[in-house]
Order: C-alpha cells, then sequence, then structure tokens
C-alpha cells in the first residue's frame, strides 16, 4: 500500500528551489529523448541488434536522485536498466552512444552494451548481468572506506536471497549506502503479487529507515535528503516501465505518465514557460547528437578488447618454492601472508566463522575487525559477493572453509570478479582461499572442487601443498592484479617440508598429482617401486594456467607407458583438462585417476575420497601390465 499518491503532495514542490525543480526536469528531458532516440534507431534497425533496455517511463528517479546527491558524487551501482541513472549523473551522452553500438570509444569500451555500462568519471561500477549481484558489490565497496553510494535493483531483483543477506550485512555494518528499489511490479510481464505477499519496506528493511513512495521527483528528493543523515536506508519507490523488459516494444499504456504529470506540476507551479523551453532544447540537442552518431563510420578496430588473456608472459608457470631457512608449517605461513595483505597493504581477510575454535586450522590471524579481518554472516549466497566488492578496492582474503560451499559462492568469482578486468578494466584483487578435507561430511563439503573454476576465464588457479609453493603464489599475487583461485587441503595445513619431483632415467610412467593426492601418490610410488614399477612424479601447482613445459613434458616423453594425473576433485574437470594438454604435446597416453562418478554419502562406506595408495598401485598397474611394452 502506497503511502503517497501519484499527485505531489501539496506545499512539497514548492519546499525547492526553482532552479532545483528545473535541473531535476532537465534531466528527465534528457533521458526520455535519450531513450526515444535508441527506440527510434532500434527500430529502424540503424543500430546493433543486442539486448537493449530502456528507462522510458522510469526518468525521475534517477534524475530526482542526482540532484539531491550532486555534491556528495556517491558511487553508483546498477544493473541492467542503467541508461537513466548513468545520463542523470553525468555521463556523456555521446559514450553511450557508441556503447550501444559497441565501439570501443563507448563508456566501457563497447563490452558493456545496454546492460553493463560502466563510467569511473561518474563513478559507476559496471554489473555482470545476474540480476542483484551489484547490491553485494556495493557493500562491499562501501565496507572497505564508507564510501558514500546509492545501490540500484528491481524489484524482482529484489528478492534475490544474494541480496537480502548483504542488505542486512550492511546494517549490521552501519554502511552509507541509499538502497533504491525501482519498483515497477514486473519481472519481465509477472507481476510482484503473484510473486510474493511482502513488501521491502515493511519485511526486507532489516531494520534500516525505510519508505514506500510513488515515483513522483519531489517526494523522491525530500525523502532522499531526509534518509540521506541516517543512512544505510531504502527507498521502494514504485514506476511505470512503458516500454517491454527488453527491446522497444509497447504492450498498452502505463498505468500513469510520470513525464507528462512533472510537466503539469511545472506549469501549476509558474514554471510552464520554462519548462517547455528546457524540453526543446534538450531534445534539439539529444536529436541533433544522434542524427551526427547515425551517420558516423564505425572504428577501424572493433576487436581490440578480445585479445585478453591472464598469463604473463614474463612468468614462468612453474613450482618453483621459495626457499625458506627455518621450517615453518603451511599454517604458519598463510597466517603470515594474510597479516602481510592486512597490515602492509591495507587488504582485507573475511569469510564464516573465522574466530571460531581452531582459527581454520590455525591458518587465520588473531586479528580484529579494525585490523582488516572481518566476520561475515552466514549468507553463503551474498558473502562471496561482499568480498568481491571489497576487491575493487584493496586486495582481499576471501576464506571458505570447505570447497563444496563454492557451489554457492562460485557465481560472484566466477561472473564478477573473473570477467571485471576483461570487461571494465578493472581488477578484482580477490584470492580466494578454498579449504578441502579428505571425506567426513557427506555430500557436500568434502574434497576439492577446483574444477568449477578453472573453466572461467580471468581467474588464476593453484593448489599449493608445502611451505615454499604457498609463499610462492602468494608472490605471484602480490605482483598482479587477477582474481587468484588457491585450492588449499587441511592435510597441508602441517606440512612444514618441501615435495621435490622424482625423476628417474628409464620410468614405466610419470604421475602428475595435484593438492593432496600427493600423499596418497607418494606412498603409492614406494609400493610400486618395491614390485620393479619405477614411476617419476611430477608435483603439480599451477592448474591455470597449465604451462606445458619441459619440466613436465620431458619426464613424460620419457616414460614407457604415458602417464596419469591424480586429483581431488572429480576426474571430469582439471584433471582431464591437464591430461588433454599434455597428451596434445607428445605421443603418450594421459589417464586420469579422482573421485568417484558417484555422491558421497555420511557414513564412512559411503564416503568418495581421493585415490587412495591401494587405489593408485591398482590402477598403475593395470596400465602397465595391460600396455604392450615399447621394443
Amino acid at each position: 500500500m502506497l503511502i503517497d499518491g501519484l499527485i505531489t503532495p501539496k506545499g512539497l514542490a514548492e519546499s525547492f528551489s526553482k532552479e532545483t525543480s528545473l535541473e531535476m526536469f532537465r534531466r528527465m528531458c534528457l533521458i526520455r529523448y535519450f531513450e526515444l532516440n535508441v527506440k527510434g534507431a532500434y527500430d529502424s534497425k540503424r543500430m546493433p541488434k543486442s539486448p537493449i533496455y530502456l528507462s522510458v517511463g522510469q526518468e525521475a528517479i534517477s534524475s530526482a536522485l542526482s540532484v539531491v546527491f550532486k555534491k556528495e558524487q556517491p558511487a553508483l551501482f546498477g544493473q541492467h536498466r542503467g541508461h537513466d541513472i548513468y545520463l542523470a549523473f553525468g555521463g556523456d551522452p555521446a559514450k553511450l552512444i557508441d556503447e550501444l553500438f559497441g565501439w570501443p570509444t563507448g563508456c566501457a569500451k563497447g563490452m558493456g552494451g545496454s546492460a553493463s555500462i560502466h563510467c569511473p568519471e561518474i563513478k559507476m561500477v559496471g554489473h555482470d548481468g545476474l540480476m542483484g549481484t551489484q547490491v553485494a558489490d556495493s557493500v562491499g565497496s562501501s565496507l572497505v572506506d564508507k564510501e558514500m553510494t546509492i545501490a540500484f535493483m528491481g524489484d524482482a531483483s529484489a528478492e534475490e536471497g544474494f541480496v537480502l543477506g548483504p542488505l542486512g550485512f550492511a546494517i549490521t555494518k552501519n554502511l552509507p549506502i541509499l538502497f533504491v528499489v525501482c519498483d515497477n511490479n514486473l519481472s519481465i510481464l509477472t507481476q510482484k503479487g503473484v510473486r510474493r505477499n511482502w513488501t521491502m519496506n515493511e519485511h526486507a528493511n532489516f531494520g534500516m529507515p525505510s519508505i514506500d513512495i510513488t515515483d513522483d521527483p519531489w517526494l523522491i528528493m525530500h525523502h532522499a535528503k531526509r534518509l540521506s543523515t541516517s543512512l544505510p536506508a531504502l527507498m521502494n519507490i514504485h514506476t511505470c516501465r512503458e516500454l517491454w523488459h527488453a527491446g522497444t516494444g509497447k504492450d498498452g499504456e502505463p498505468e500513469w505518465n510520470r513525464f507528462e504529470i512533472v510537466k503539469q506540476e511545472l506549469n501549476n507551479m509558474g514554471f510552464g514557460t520554462e519548462a517547455e523551453i528546457i524540453e526543446k532544447i534538450t531534445k534539439k540537442l539529444i536529436d541533433e547528437m544522434w542524427g551526427i552518431k547515425l551517420k558516423e563510420a564505425p572504428p577501424n578496430e572493433l576487436s581490440a578488447r578480445k585479445k585478453f588473456t591472464i598469463i604473463d608472459p614474463n612468468y614462468k608457470y612453474e613450482r618453483n618454492p621459495v626457499l625458506i631457512d627455518k621450517k615453518p608449517k603451511v599454517k604458519e605461513i598463510i597466517q603470515e601472508v594474510t597479516r602481510d595483505i592486512l597490515k602492509n597493504q591495507g587488504g582485507r581477510a573475511m569469510g564464516q566463522c573465522l574466530t571460531a575454535v581452531g582459527w581454520v586450522g590455525g591458518t587465520v590471524p588473531n586479528m580484529t575487525e579494525k585490523e582488516g579481518l572481518i566476520e561475515l554472516s552466514m549468507d553463503d549466497t551474498g558473502g562471496s559477493g561482499i568480498a568481491v566488492g571489497c576487491s575493487r578496492k584493496v586486495p582481499t582474503i576471501y576464506i571458505v572453509r570447505y570447497q563444496g560451499f563454492q557451489w554457492f559462492n562460485a557465481a560472484f568469482i566466477a561472473n564478477l570478479a573473473a570477467k571485471s578486468k576483461e570487461m571494465w578494466g578493472v581488477p578484482r584483487r580477490l584470492f580466494v582461499r578454498s579449504i578441502a578435507m579428505e571425506g567426513g561430511i557427506g555430500p557436500v563439503a568434502s574434497n576439492s572442487h577446483h574444477g568449477i573454476f578453472t573453466r572461467i576465464p580471468g581467474i588464476v588457479a593453484a593448489a599449493p601443498m608445502t611451505p615454499g609453493e604457498y609463499l610462492q603464489i602468494a608472490d605471484y599475487f602480490n605482483g598482479h592484479d587477477d582474481p587468484m583461485y588457491v585450492s588449499e587441503h587441511r592435510k597441508s595445513f602441517d606440512i612444514d617440508y618441501e615435495m621435490p619431483d622424482t625423476v628417474n632415467p628409464h620410468p614405466h610412467i610419470t604421475l602428475f598429482p595435484i593438492s593432496a593426492a600427493r600423499l596418497n601418490t607418494i606412498k603409492a610410488v614406494k609400493t610400486l617401486s618395491e614390485e620393479g614399477v619405477i614411476c617419476n612424479i611430477i608435483h603439480l601447482l599451477w592448474l591455470k594456467p597449465f604451462i606445458v613445459g619441459e619440466r613436465v613434458l620431458g619426464p613424460l616423453e620419457n616414460s614407457e607407458f604415458g602417464g596419469i594425473v591424480l586429483d581431488t576433485d572429480y576426474e571430469n574437470g582439471v584433471s582431464k583438462c591437464i591430461a588433454h594438454d599434455l597428451m596434445m604435446k607428445t605421443d603418450k597416453k594421459v589417464a586420469v585417476l579422482g573421485l568417484e562418478e558417484r555422491t558421497a554419502g555420511f557414513a564412512p562406506y559411503l564416503d568418495n575420497l581421493p585415490p587412495s595408495p591401494e587405489q593408485i598401485v591398482s590402477f598403475v598397474k593395470n596400465i602397465v601390465n595391460k600396455s604392450p611394452r615399447s621394443s
């Protein structure tokens, strides 16, 4: 139920200066006539037929807010319908046209298009395409330095679990964020009443100040100014989308036309003549700009942004553990790395239950939130988004106690952190500590799941097991700006030694173990050696990029019966990718051995564990005994 109707309450509009009201209207005109030109160009096939999300009918929200917060210059987080935000807060219309054309001269270099507008000049952060992710991103960003922020969302994305969790976290941490729900009552064409029976301001505000109003711009300015002193706050603003969810079609007349209502109100206030002049001038300006742009030839080079890679040509992706004089355990090295990032680099470390008994296997240093160690809420779906938001500003360690939880966390890491640098030129310095354990927790939390991330562009993945290896990947992270997925294993935490490769002059087979599979491989090779089967062991640290260099290729080529990649993850993942890459560089066959293709149960006999020493021995002997020996 609305607390305010469609018509501006008596006396409210007059409480704002003439200059404020007319400037608000000018921005509404800018948005409306820009969008109508988009529609004209789109309908006449004079621009690419990519997805288009227009703000016709919703101009008042961004126009009003941009006038209220013009001095604060807040960070802006929008989602797919963001032309109005960009234009109202000062984005260059010409660059938005180029963006819609897919040109590298666009505000997001042509990568964002209509749905993922990015503009550092007005502090507008690009959206990754998954509805609602901008909320967690905004919360993480503001958490770093308490930057005043406006996070826009639709009434549909407001229903996402990974939106509601960060809303609660924002009020818990008292962050200066204004959450704005642009409520057009529709998810595409599904009305809100069909989807839920609760409201944002009554049931999902988590105790923060909130208001439920229509898109009357004077109401918006009044309440935004009032709420700005008690952030975080939430505004649920009812509006009318005049055109389709995506595209330029129209199913009927909107319930109300705010643009015309505002013009009438300005006329009633005695500003009708000035408003008419503003509308004509703005329309003429935008029409002329579009006319010029439609005649421009596209740039000669349209594919420069596609030449993106995480591979550093000056770095050898080989296992070169950092030499250490003393013999620290891996968990002590992780603490050292964490302290360095927090104390010396101004970074953050965050996760769930960090300060619980054991401090995550003794890997988390005893630090406070003031020092940068942050306890996230138990919202599994939104926590990773908060961490990714932090990583836009400072290096951020995101600690995930069980790798199985990545089925919740992966979206923000893989879809936002990994693509941000390529999409918008904004690195996300995210160090994901993803911790595996060997069985015992049933179908979700056990073992490794690094295969989820190695298929995603834009992210580096490694699986360190020794102190020197952990220091090596930490040094890499500190010298680069790509997000890194660190596949840890609890069995490594007490290791205080290195694991040199085993290379024999005349091996039967070469084994390439990953993560904790390395421990059982070492045991198995000892047994095999006693039985006369000679094995090389090439320990794998880098999962992505995986560069087939001489260190891995030479021993394989000298092996009589090829090789085996052994993993603590399912076989249909990184192990098969590595095996494929090895076979493409040599004529040797490379098999894989990892988790069985089945779900683990809680009972010990139903567990799904990495290959045991006995299984490895049997698997190797089966290959050696069945394969025809070379002459």
